[in-house]
């Protein structure tokens, strides 16, 4: 369709004008045309003739006719709102006072898109907690957090200086939340990349431009939670100290275990507690003892309340205490003075002696000795002696068997625990012999089954076979025919061994500190986020050691790597349906999205699927 606009009206400033016929010049637009968005197109009052006007021609070539065709400036500018992005033929004819078309001047203008970007708002960045610095971090802005709504904005280029609306889109696995002008909101249960576009339209419908994003999620919630409980269990930890200096000694258990339960896997922490609850429960003891004082002294039994006096505060020293030991001490009998003196340097070792602190022991029954003499006493202190020197022989071997063993050298250390509990009979030791004994006794039995399966596949001439298992029967522990088998083959066969090799370990036999040294091995892989890793190594402690703690833990870890890789396979197949959704095939899509919630449960999908059947 041609339209013609013409100028209603004769401007007086061009009457004035004397030129009768000038040459057109190229007509002026007023920058870059755009879908929607009004274009303004001029001509100087130079190009008309004395007592003439300019008559406007706007038609499109092969599109729509533009919306609002108007004059403007007494017929000096055209303007008109571009529909679609078809050439648009501008042409201004110049006339004079007769109507006689003098000159004309043409041009052609093609309106684009405005173009959309859509940009993720992040009015303040996520912190996190280094569990190893103890203290927060600030995450960088392109980390976001999973099911946490994360606010998008789309920006027109060039600024469209009219009214406009958005039409937001998501992919399946996208919640879009409430929207506020050029913001929205959204929402991923999971981490994962989001598809997000988005479509502008200007105040009568006509569509201005679209824009398309990826926006990727990359933080699990379970992260952040984890980080907050530790930030929340150092600070309690933290208070819980100084209320433990204050000499508020309850309420800092309480706080210091709610620490250690809000982070379990804080070594500093548990380690911390350990040494406050023994701590605690000296003082809870020490605090029974100056109770007992108390009912003594009601009693009228000094000696007693003395002698609690004394070992509370020997448990457990309070600032109070001399001054309670000396008003106990003016209340016995004048003629009892030296009995008593002698009675309290004694009864002060006996403390420390029952708390097996022999030195401080030994020092005041000396002292004690001093005062008056007591074979009992002297004899005493003569086993104390004797005492300390087997403690400390067995604390030597005990010192050398435990280096031995974490070198591997179990026989070894066998004989060093046996030679420390005979010097000092320590159950907790015995159990760890029986256990080291019953290791070694299993690894000589796998031993002598590997070699055997070697000479087994020896006789059939399977010679790489023989030699592995002879291989692993010194692995699992010493068989000098297994080594001399290996010399025998490796020097005529030219054979060499297996690279993986099974030890001791991939039979289930180990000891306490292989088993810990597994466990330690896996944690660093785990703060590193090798959880696959550290799985295969916890699993390998669990087979020497079972421990009902650690296989939670295991479990938990399982649980974590197979919820990501649940969810990484579902990503990819809401990405292949995303992508044959939009290309139309929807059937083929819907049965793709159906099959990842089968792989992994997805609220949004779900939801998406039903508004299908609906629709």
């Amino acid at each position: 369709m041609h339209r013609k606009i013409f100028r209603a009206f004769t401007l007086f400033t061009v009457l004035s004008l004397t030129s009768s016929a000038l040459a057109a010049s190229p007509i002026v637009v007023n920058g870059e045309a755009h879908i929607g968005d009004q274009t303004v197109l001029s001509v100087e009052t130079s190009q008309i003739p004395a007592g003439g006007s300019v008559e406007w021609s706007v038609s499109p070539t092969t599109g729509k006719t533009p919306d609002r065709i108007s004059l403007r400036a007494g017929g000096l500018e055209c303007a008109f709102t571009p529909l679609d992005t078809e050439p648009i033929r501008v042409i201004a004819s110049f006339t004079n006072s007769r109507g006689e078309v003098v000159s004309t001047s043409e041009t052609l203008i093609t309106p684009k898109e405005f173009e959309i970007n859509i940009a993720v708002v992040v009015d303040k960045p996520l912190t996190l907690w280094n569990a190893e610095r103890r203290s927060n971090y600030v995450l960088s802005p392109d980390v976001l957090m999973a099911d946490t709504p994360v606010k998008l904005r789309a920006v027109l280029e060039p600024d469209f200086k009219g009214e406009h609306t958005l039409q937001w889109t998501a992919d399946g696995a996208t919640a879009l939340l409430s929207a506020d002008a050029d913001d929205i909101f959204i929402k991923r249960t999971f981490v994962g990349e989001s598809e997000i576009y988005v479509s502008a339209f200007n105040s009568s419908g006509t569509k201005l431009g679209s824009g398309e994003s990826t926006v990727s999620i990359t933080l699990p919630v379970s992260t952040f939670v984890e980080s907050s409980n530790n930030r929340e269990a150092w600070q309690g930890w933290q208070r819980a100290q100084e209320l433990w200096e204050s000499k508020n000694y309850s309420e800092a258990v309480e706080l210091a275990n709610r620490a250690a339960t809000l982070s379990p896997r804080d070594a500093e922490i548990a380690d911390g507690l350990r040494a406050m609850m023994t701590n605690y429960t000296r003082f809870t003891r020490a605090q029974k003892l100056r109770e007992d004082a108390l009912n003594f002294d009601a009693e009228g039994k000094f000696d007693d309340a003395l002698r609690n006096l004394r070992a509370a505060q020997v448990i457990w020293a309070l600032d109070d205490a001399p001054e309670k030991i000396k008003a106990e001490e003016m209340k016995v009998n004048e003629q009892r003075l030296l009995q008593q003196s002698a009675n309290w340097l004694r009864d002060t070792a006996s403390a420390y002696d029952n708390e097996n602190m022999y030195e401080e022991a030994l020092e005041y029954y000396g002292k004690s000795l001093a005062v008056m003499s007591s074979d009992a006493v002297a004899d005493r202190m003569d086993k104390i002696q004797k005492r300390l020197e087997l403690i400390a022989d067995a604390d030597r071997y005990a010192g050398e068997g435990s280096t031995l063993e974490r070198e591997g050298k179990l026989q070894d250390a066998l004989n060093h625990y046996t030679a420390s509990v005979m010097s000092n009979p320590d159950a907790t030791l015995r159990q760890h012999i029986e256990e080291l004994q019953s290791v070694i006794s299993r690894r000589e039995r796998q031993s002598n089954a590997l070699y055997r399966e070697g000479q087994d596949f020896q006789r059939k001439n399977r010679l790489q076979e023989a030699l592995t298992r002879y291989h692993e029967s010194v692995n699992v522990w010493e068989n000098e025919n297994a080594r001399q088998r290996i010399q025998q083959l490796s020097r005529n066969r030219g054979l060499a061994p297996d690279p993986d090799l099974r030890g001791p370990e991939d039979f289930g036999i180990g000891t306490r500190a292989e088993a810990q040294k597994f466990t330690k091995e896996a944690d660093e892989l785990y703060a590193e986020g090798k959880l696959d890793e550290c799985l295969e190594l916890y699993r390998k402690a669990l087979r020497i050691a079972p421990n009902q703690e650690l296989q939670k833990w295991a479990a938990h870890i399982f649980d974590i790597v197979k919820e990501r890789d649940s969810a990484a396979a579902a990503n990819k197949q809401i990405k292949e349906a995303n992508a044959l959704y939009r290309a139309g095939k929807v059937k083929e899509a819907l049965d793709l999205y159906r099959q990842s919630l089968t792989t992994h449960k997805n609220p949004e999908i779900e939801e998406f699927l039903k508004k299908q059947v609906q629709n």
